[in-house]
């Protein structure tokens, strides 16, 4: 760079300065600002007694707490790695205009969770701040249902996978689901902690049964993810020979 001519030195060096700041602290700072806000969300209204917390208003939520990062990145990259591309004012404006809407979007989806509660039972808040509870006095069961995840032929990203969902009945209210898309330890952990505050609370707790491609699947990625299958078939009320 210095042998070349001034000009093409201080091209150059405008864009390795770009590639910095985007790489060593544009990406930083929006994953820490996701990071601060998902713990600041949950410090404010989650106690140790959640044993499953999430976003109450399901795909909208989640999207909430990633996607726009995402999208903030893929915007920061065209405008740091491609200093040449045309029309940086547009690209500016999107990215100005995304960071304000980000903002408010948050602030709006604050108060929006809900969760399992060791002692106050299901509890439930939209983005208004109105707060629901359903004790566990109020639930007639909780029903396990595993089943087969099949890939998406749309989406060549996704692929066949084991997946389950706990149902809650209320009495007098629709049915409550909570799904876990992927088999991990915490998941796992999480439904075994479910089953146990439904026995504790005497509420039936139900599984449905498994056929033979579920039950290959969720051998599988037992296997995969190094677990111990004993634990988890008690779990599933499946047979363990060892």
């Amino acid at each position: 760079m210095i042998r070349t001519s001034k000009a093409k030195f201080k091209q150059q060096g405008k864009r390795w300065i770009a590639n910095y700041l985007f790489f060593f602290f544009i990406i930083p700072v929006l994953i820490y600002l996701n990071i601060f806000y998902d713990d600041l969300k949950e410090t404010t209204f989650i106690d140790e007694k959640f044993v499953l917390y999430e976003p109450s208003s399901g795909k909208l939520g989640e999207f909430s707490l990633g996607g726009f990062v995402v999208i903030l990145i893929f915007l920061f990259g065209a405008r740091f790695l491609y200093p040449d591309l045309k029309r940086k004012g547009l690209l500016n404006s999107i990215i100005i205009g995304t960071i304000i809407f980000l903002i408010g979007f948050h602030y709006f989806m604050f108060s929006d969770y809900r969760g399992v509660h060791e002692e106050k039972g299901l509890v439930s808040s939209n983005w208004k701040g109105e707060r629901q509870i359903i004790p566990y006095d109020e639930i007639e069961s909780v029903y396990l249902e595993p089943y087969v995840h099949y890939a998406s032929l749309s989406n060549t990203s996704d692929e066949m996978r084991f997946v389950w969902e706990v149902t809650f009945y209320p009495s007098h209210q629709k049915e409550v689901v909570y799904r876990f898309s992927m088999l991990t330890k915490t998941g796992l952990e999480e439904t075994i902690a479910i089953k146990k505050l439904a026995l504790e609370h005497d509420v039936p707790f139900n599984v449905g049964e498994m056929n033979q491609e579920t039950l290959e699947l969720f051998n599988f990625d037992l296997e995969y993810e190094g677990l111990e299958k004993e634990r988890y078939y008690e779990l599933f009320q499946l047979r363990y020979d060892k």
